[in-house]
């Protein structure tokens, strides 16, 4: 078993609980009796909450108020996942991604398809509406992502994670998943 300090274990709770929607995690803290707190982790609006959160934490000004949030379903039933991304004024991006509940702190599959699916939405986009002409070069994934703060989270049935730490996927449904889905929902909600 693992051994938390409290401050990473609230951590790690309040995760779970941005990407479980409507999940009640209560942690109590019972180790000084006279002193016993708790802390109550619930968030109806999951990963979108997620982003929504990490914004203030991050103390940036959004683009858009609105949180972008979508979800699809592998054709097969065999796998979900859950898109939610806010553009702010920062020149960083900041991309968490999950899969099965675990961070996946070293990206992979569902990671890259979120990625290229981005890059290739925008670029579709910006030249259906002519903001970027047929001899002008495609934006990069970098234009593409700065400023953006997103939460990625699938749920696969043989979750295969890849080097020492567990801490990449490397499942490659996830990628065509996450691609498929920003191809059509993304690319719906840009029109």
């Amino acid at each position: 078993t693992t051994v938390y300090d409290f401050a990473t274990l609230e951590t790690r709770l309040r995760e779970q609980a941005f990407l479980n929607a409507g999940v009640n995690i209560i942690l109590t803290d019972e180790r000084d009796p006279e002193n016993i707190k708790s802390d109550r982790f619930h968030y109806e609006g999951g990963v979108a909450s997620f982003v929504e959160y990490l914004n203030r934490k991050k103390a940036v000004e959004v683009i858009h108020p609105d949180v972008i949030y979508f979800s699809a379903t592998a054709p097969d039933n065999n796998s979900t996942c859950e898109i939610a991304m806010q553009y702010t004024d920062s020149f960083n991006e900041l991309i968490l991604s999950f899969a099965n509940n675990i961070h996946t702190g070293e990206g992979g599959t569902h990671e890259t398809g979120f990625k290229s699916g981005l890059t290739r939405v925008i670029n579709d986009y910006a030249k259906k509406n002519n903001l970027l002409k047929e001899k002008d070069p495609n934006l990069s994934g970098e234009d593409t992502r700065e400023g953006l703060t997103a939460v990625i989270s699938v749920k696969v049935v043989e979750a295969q994670f890849e080097g020492q730490t567990k801490t990449k996927l490397g499942n490659s449904e996830a990628r065509a998943l996450v691609e498929n889905a920003l191809n059509d929902k993304l690319s719906a909600f840009l029109e």
